[in-house]
């Protein structure tokens, strides 16, 4: 039994879609080589049945022989049982290569995007990316599962030919050119399935994308009035969808009922010919029975041989959406080997500095700027210049920048689990430490609304909790993990003012002596931190505490206070550009 999710899934080859599958073959050679060979058994001895039972008619029943007849009765179980034997065993190899390549797949893609980040989202639609993963990956898989399938069709196939040949070379003729072109028909119908599975998958990627923006958004969209312009977008698209996959089982259904009737119109002209060798005396009655076996027979493998076809094609199409997406650049590359000694936060670009062991504030006009200045200053991606002690971040090893300077952004991201899990994910810390986090955040009266305590679940994305309760959540967890550089992003928007100012004194209680930026412009944190970084457009302006600034800059005071009524002197220079 293998273990899964693997311990490598290694590396994909992106240069084609065929290499992604034939690298990804190669990987699990053994178990497809065993399921390949598994299954020709076990199609070879149902290939070989119409012979032996012919022999048993012949040998035994024409000829009046119990002895032939017991021999070959024997022989006719032993055949069956080593079907049903390797019937078992070919099923157990295609789940097994199946699941792997599943798994395997679906790992690397989860890697890459965790490689990736936000470079993902930012060239694929968000509702592609779930379509690739939630779909794609089982597609691919299918190929892996009907390949020993397929080359013990193309076995078989060959071997019953062989044996007609024996019979009769007119009915081998028959085989030998029958087979190809029923296969060449039913090939040719998979082309138009296939482009309406494409326009199928395609309508599905962008449907997902609108419900995935829709329930986003819905809070919103309900305050503006909106919801019923974007449920009509969904309806209208997933008639689309609807039409789309009619389409598609139309052609499905139809190649169903073609890979039925036309073998069976190669049983029946096979069946024909040779009725009329036997009654010719050019063949024995069990040869006849033989030839009616060999002919029903053939169905399966040229049915498995077009599924098989069907899926390979799948698989290809599936290949190549998957490499779209793990051949997006990473947003970061490690290349780095420099160590830090720590000190000043500082983002030369826009002239933040975040002084070693304080606490400092950024507010930022317009207030978007603070999500692209957080990311730089904890080295989001590789367009910075941020340094950390003198130490430019690119010059760091990610892990290290990610272990010791952190980024908490407003959006806060929960997951299915326990309380405990979202605060300490790699549960390495006391109850007593989790608390203590969830006292500085504000957040321990959530424990008294789930059942458990510490073990009391959390859903999906946190849906069971109010926008506070989540924000509250994830300042715990970043908290907790006691980062020598800690960036939030408006970390108390989504609470109310008495809220706001416990969590704003014990969070300069808790971070004292430690490096703490906070992007935020509400009036109840800014007067607990060491100084402010007034930002106006990408460029520090004035510096200070909260009660200089408000003294000397009324742009920065009309902005703190939501005061449009504070005059601003004609010609009014900040600190910054009066020295300028």
């Amino acid at each position: 039994m293998r273990s899964l999710p693997l311990s490598d899934p290694g590396t994909p080859d992106v240069t084609s879609p065929l290499r992604f599958l034939l690298h990804t073959a190669a990987l699990q050679w053994a178990p497809m080589v065993i399921g390949s060979g598994v299954g020709t058994v076990w199609l070879l001895s149902q290939a070989v049945l119409p012979a032996a039972i012919g022999k048993a008619i012949d040998e035994g029943v024409v000829a009046g022989d119990p002895t032939a007849l017991t021999r070959w009765a024997l022989v006719v179980l032993g055949l069956a049982v080593i079907t049903a034997t390797a019937a078992i065993v070919r099923h157990r190899y295609g789940v097994t290569n199946w699941l792997t390549a599943c798994f395997r797949t679906l790992q690397q893609v989860g890697r890459h995007t965790a490689h990736a980040g936000t470079a993902v989202t930012e060239k694929l639609p968000q509702g592609e990316v779930l379509a690739s993963i939630a779909s794609d990956g089982p597609r691919l898989a299918d190929a892996f599962d009907v390949t020993q399938r397929a080359v013990a069709s193309l076995a078989a196939v060959a071997v019953v030919a062989v044996l007609v040949l024996r019979t009769s070379v007119p009915l081998g003729l028959v085989v030998l050119v029958g087979v190809p072109v029923i296969m060449a028909f039913l090939l040719l119908l998979l082309r138009p399935l296939q482009e309406r599975q494409r326009l199928h998958r395609k309508l599905s990627g962008e449907l997902t994308s609108i419900g995935t923006d829709t329930v986003r958004g819905l809070r919103i969209l309900r305050g503006i009035g909106g919801e019923e312009v974007f449920l009509g977008r969904y309806r209208a698209k997933s008639q689309q969808v609807r039409a789309a996959g009619v389409r598609v089982a139309t052609w499905e259904s139809a190649l169903e009922a073609l890979q039925i009737l036309v073998p069976g119109l190669l049983v029946a002209a096979l069946v024909w010919a040779g009725a009329r060798a036997t009654v010719r005396g050019e063949i024995t009655p069990g040869d006849l029975v033989a030839l009616y076996g060999y002919a029903a027979f053939l169905t399966s493998p040229l049915r498995m041989l077009v599924e098989a076809a069907d899926k390979y094609a799948r698989a290809l199409v599936a290949a190549r959406r998957l490499i779209m997406l793990l051949e997006v650049p990473p947003a970061v590359h490690d290349t780095g080997h420099a160590v830090s000694p720590g000190g000043d936060l500082a983002d030369p670009e826009s002239g933040v500095v975040a002084d070693a062991g304080h606490l400092t504030a950024v507010v930022c006009d317009p207030p978007e700027d603070a999500a692209v200045l957080a990311r730089r200053l904890t080295r989001f991606d590789d367009d910075t210049r941020a340094t950390f002690g003198g130490t430019a971040l690119l010059d760091m090893p990610v892990t290290d920048v990610r272990r010791r300077v952190l980024l908490a952004e407003d959006d806060a991201q929960l997951f299915s689990g326990t309380i405990r899990e979202q605060v300490d994910p790699e549960d390495v810390h006391a109850d007593t430490e989790v608390l203590d986090a969830l006292r500085i955040a504000d957040a321990v009266e959530i424990l008294d609304l789930v059942d458990g305590g510490l073990a009391g679940t959390v859903t999906e994305r946190g849906r069971s909790l109010s926008g506070g309760q989540r924000q509250r959540l994830a300042l715990a967890r970043v908290l907790l993990r006691e980062p020598e550089a800690l960036v939030l992003v408006e970390p108390t928007s989504a609470v109310d003012a008495h809220t706001e100012a416990r969590i704003a004194g014990r969070l300069r209680t808790a971070r004292a002596g430690r490096t703490t930026v906070v992007a935020t412009a509400s009036p109840l944190v800014l007067p607990q931190v060491d100084s402010v970084c007034w930002v106006r457009d990408g460029h520090v302006v004035a510096r200070g505490t909260h009660a200089e600034l408000l003294d000397r800059d009324a742009r920065y005071r009309r902005f703190v206070t939501r005061d449009a009524g504070v005059p601003v002197p004609r010609g009014a220079k900040s600190d910054v550009e009066g020295m300028a």
